[in-house]
């Protein structure tokens, strides 16, 4: 994609002409006028790229092509001159030290290598804007006209007659669905049929199966039906053993996991350590899966071609009891022939049909104006035909069209578009429009979108993405541009956001804030971002063994998923980012290593490396010539047992995010004290210990995973606030806490008023995070031990303002959605000061987290409050007064053994959907249908889950 690469190097010339002017002497002309030359070829390429997409004129991808080289020749000459000019630099520091400052700021230009620097990058500049005369004068020799883009391609509009859906009201509709779904639920559910029965659903890629398939298992019917549900996506070449691991895992969870997990995932398991709990220990898991589910009423769902070798080898890992188990199997009719090897009892297939012309119209509707919008009556009879001809029923082609015209004029810019669909229809392809569909959205997207989107390239197909990764990712590429008033990470979701508003991305999953945690997308999209990704010399893809990537690839992605070894050997000249997710503990990897790899030997050559993301590589230490590698910005590390980071890492100038991630739990890594002086980090996410004194780190938002064993414990004293100039701080996770460090830490609290996210860990905990004005944009807040008060702030005196009215935390906290505590001990009191705040939507107490045998929630406190989590062993009676967290949607009770009954308050509160009780067996015989003490005070509960 030409249009990319001319407006990366426009932004590294922009960074270059920010120079000073003594820094640019005898090559700034040259620069500015090689500025000039490509701010022209980029008003012309944008329609070029679109002409060679549709393959309509050879002569035109030459042009494309021989341009692209040479923007990529031009960011290789501004590379390596800011990396030399870098190097000259740090290598002048010590003499620069000793002079004036003004002395100082024009050393750099007097010196004789910089001269000659300047010389070199002057004269490669000139024969690069020489190839560019000579590439435009041969687009006039084969007459490669200039086609204007039509209004609506070049300056999107938001001007629909109607009001527009929301961003995320994005629900996956499926209309035309209903005999599906019935059907679907009625051969899951039926108990005529005892047997470990198959069930299939099949059609054609990007009919809905998915879609149909995900509304059924998360139904009521079904929660309520099946004690354990899996669903298990096939990326492509997986082996039978990692698709028993990811089933294994997602079995174990449902078992085991509990609240005390920092973050419960429905089909999942919760951070770091529910993942090493989930982890089998031995090789044979295939025997472990049979035990976890012997006894139990599951439901597996395989969503993929497998082959019929890895289908017997799942099937002998399922245990079949007569108790009405089922097999779900996703797939298109080419994997029919797996179903034919399913032995035992077998449903009738489901197959899915496109879209009438009444449902095609309907799910359009949906997508562009919402539930209850629609087009306005004058036009809606000609569009009623006309979406139904373009897409043809496919629900794929239909959200994507919807995406496009959700941002253009009605009916001007509607007609313009669906008149080029319509034309460029081929009636003999069954796929009719897809491809062009695909390629029109991605067309009309804006230059720093494409490169966003293509971006998708380099995740695993099917993966579900995290999006604060992606956007730090989208950061260090440089494809977010700054924006006054905002973050460049809050810039960063809001494209996430307009791609999914566009349905080119899917949302799975955002915070109550409207921010978004998780996306993914489709297959289709994915395969199409892949080939233009590869065409464009975007991104280098690969999932083989033997990765033979050419000297010339800018952006590796390595997605390996069926093998341990990946041989990366071949230097990397021109490489400025590597992505690899490969196999890892994440599927089950038993302790044993799970990639065979020594180094990052083949990085070595690569000095222009910006971003290092590398996901299940096993490794215990990384290369000191990584220091050299000065343009790095991301270096994200998830790698099983990481020991040791060499000294250089604080070479890193320009680094902004350090995320280093594995299996090595409590093990604290050393780094330089330098490192802390970098300037420009933006998130750190590392076993560290805190030094006693940050350097000046304005722009740091995210510290995780740090200890502070070197804080000074004298408030006031040298050091006392370490984070003092860390005042954009957003999010901030310390361990190691005791009692002598609660003045230093209340000290760096109170600097700290930009915080969302706040989780301690320790033997002794502060009180006042509860009360420090400061902190009043606190949205989630998470606590690990003692609290230095357990009667709550203020100790329990009444003459403490805090304390006479506990309702001033309401003030003090009126953004706090999520509150989770583990041995904290408080008392009745400080849990009624609870009930107070004012947006508390989730609140987890696990094990000692209450001081008391009886826990009670009084009248009109936790209004807001839609998911509880209570895990009190020693709990014998817990009261709900009238109007207590009216708003509770789900109810989780974790191993409360002694816990007499149920709160006879449960029955009138109409918004709850879930009750989940984990080894609870008293209590699950007092909720039974038949004869249960508490079962009048549930049975309008939806969904009743039990798991011991």
């Amino acid at each position: 994609m030409a249009e990319t690469a001319i407006t990366t190097v426009l932004a590294k010339v922009a960074e270059l002409v920010a120079w000073e002017a003594a820094v640019l002497l005898e090559v700034g002309d040259d620069v500015r006028l090689l500025r000039d030359k490509l701010e022209w070829l980029h008003t012309f390429i944008r329609d070029a790229d679109r002409r060679r997409r549709r393959r309509d004129d050879e002569f035109v991808a030459v042009w494309v092509r021989q341009t692209r080289d040479v923007a990529f020749e031009a960011e290789d000459a501004l590379d390596d001159f800011l990396h030399r000019a870098a190097r000259r630099h740090r290598q002048a520091t010590p003499l620069a030290a000793v002079l004036p400052s003004c002395a100082a700021a024009a050393w750099p230009p007097r010196c004789a290598g910089q001269v000659a620097l300047r010389h070199g990058l002057s004269g490669r500049i000139r024969q690069i804007r020489k190839r560019l005369d000579e590439i435009s004068a041969n687009r006039a020799a084969y007459n490669i006209e200039h086609t204007p883009s039509p209004a609506w391609a070049t300056h999107p509009s938001a001007a629909a007659a109607t009001a527009l859906a929301a961003w995320d009201d994005l629900e996956e509709y499926t209309v035309g669905f209903d005999k599906y779904s019935n059907m679907l639920k009625e051969q899951l559910i039926d108990d005529a049929v005892t047997g470990r029965a198959i069930v299939s659903i099949v059609g054609e890629s990007s009919i809905g199966k998915t879609t149909l398939g995900r509304k059924v298992y998360q139904s009521p019917e079904v929660r309520n039906h099946f004690e354990i549900r899996t669903w298990t996506v096939l990326p492509p070449k997986c082996r039978p053993a990692d698709v028993l691991r990811d089933i294994y895992r997602q079995a174990s969870s449902q078992l085991r996991r509990s609240p005390s997990s920092q973050q419960s995932v429905d089909d999942g398991c919760g951070g770091d350590a529910a993942v090493t709990a989930c982890r089998p220990s031995g090789k044979d898991v295939g025997n472990m899966l049979f035990r976890n589910l012997t006894g139990r009423r599951y439901l597996v769902v395989v969503d993929g071609s497998i082959a019929a070798s890895d289908w017997n080898s799942l099937r002998a890992s399922l245990p079949d009891e007569g108790n009405g188990s089922r097999v779900v199997l996703i797939t298109d009719m080419a994997g029919l022939e797996v179903v034919a090897y399913a032995a035992g009892p077998m449903h009738s297939r489901i197959e899915l049909e496109r879209l009438s012309p009444e449902n095609t119209y309907e799910v359009f509707r949906r997508r562009v104006f919402g539930r209850g919008g629609d087009c306005p009556r004058q036009h809606r009879s000609r569009y009623y035909q006309k979406i139904f001809q373009i897409t043809r029923g496919l629900p794929l082609s239909i959200v994507v069209l919807a995406g496009v015209l959700r941002s253009k004029e009605l009916p001007a810019e509607w007609d313009e578009v669906m008149s080029q669909l319509v034309t460029a229809r081929e009636p003999s392809s069954k796929n009719g429009n897809s491809r062009r569909i695909m390629s029109l959205a991605f067309d009309d997207l804006p230059h720093h979108l494409k490169s966003c989107f293509l971006y998708f390239a380099a995740m695993r197909e099917s993966a579900t993405v995290d999006a604060q990764r992606l956007v730090r990712l989208w950061v260090a590429e440089g494809f977010v541009r700054p924006r006054r008033g905002s973050t460049m990470e809050e810039v960063g979701q809001g494209y996430l956001k307009e791609l999914i508003s566009r349905c080119m991305v899917q949302l799975v999953d955002k915070d109550e804030f409207g921010v978004v945690q998780t996306v993914v997308v489709h297959d289709r999209l994915h395969a199409f971002a892949q080939d233009e990704a590869q065409e464009a010399s975007f991104i280098e893809s690969h999932d083989s063994t033997d990765v033979l990537a050419p000297a010339t690839v800018r952006r590796l992605a390595v997605q390996n998923s069926s093998e341990r070894y990946v041989h990366l050997s071949n230097a990397l000249p021109k490489l400025r980012s590597v992505v690899c997710d490969l196999v890892d503990g994440r599927n089950g990897g038993g302790g044993g290593k799970c990639i065979q790899c020594t180094d990052l030997g083949f990085l070595h050559a690569s000095k222009f490396l910006r971003v290092i993301d590398i996901h299940g590589l096993e490794l215990k230490k990384l290369p000191n010539e990584i220091g050299s590698m000065i343009h790095i910005r991301y270096l994200g590390l998830q790698c099983g047992q990481l020991e040791k980071l060499p000294p250089s890492v604080s070479n890193l100038v320009n680094l902004q995010s350090l995320i280093l991630k594995g299996r090595n739990a409590g093990h604290v890594l050393d780094v330089t004290a330098a490192f802390w002086r970098i300037a420009t980090l933006r998130h750190v996410v590392a076993p560290f210990a805190l030094p006693k004194v940050l350097g000046d780190l304005h722009s740091l938002q995210t510290l995780h995973g740090v200890q502070h064993l070197c804080w000074d414990t004298r408030r006031g004293g040298g050091g006392g606030n370490p984070l003092g100039t860390s005042t954009n701080l957003r999010s901030l996770e310390l361990s190691g806490l005791l009692a002598k460090h609660a003045a230093a830490l209340t000290a760096a609290l109170e600097s700290l008023d930009m915080l969302v996210h706040l989780m301690l860990d320790g033997e002794s905990l502060p009180s006042t995070v509860f009360t420090i004005p400061s902190l009043r944009r606190l949205q989630s807040l998470k606590l690990r031990g003692s609290m230095d008060s357990p009667e709550g702030p203020g100790g329990g005196h009444d003459d403490d303002e805090a304390t006479a009215d506990d309702g001033v935390v309401r003030y003090i906290r009126p953004n706090l959605t999520r509150l989770s505590m583990w041995s904290t001990m408080v008392g009745q009191k400080f849990v009624d000061m609870l009930g107070e705040l004012p947006s508390l939507a989730e609140l987890t107490l696990m094990v000692a987290a209450f001081d008391g045998e009886r826990l009670e929630f009084r009248d009109g406190r936790f209004r807001s409050l839609q998911k509880l989590k209570l895990g009190l062993p020693e709990l014998e009676e817990w009261t709900v007064r009238a109007g207590a967290m009216a708003s509770l949607a789900r109810l989780t009770l974790f191993g409360c053994l002694k816990m007499r009954m149920l709160p006879e308050a449960l029955a009138g509160i109409p918004e709850l959907e879930e009750v989940v009780l984990y080894r609870m067996p008293i209590m699950v015989e007092r909720i039974k249908k038949h004869g249960g003490e508490d079962h009048h005070k549930v049975k309008h509960v939806p969904v009743i889950q039990t798991i011991w």
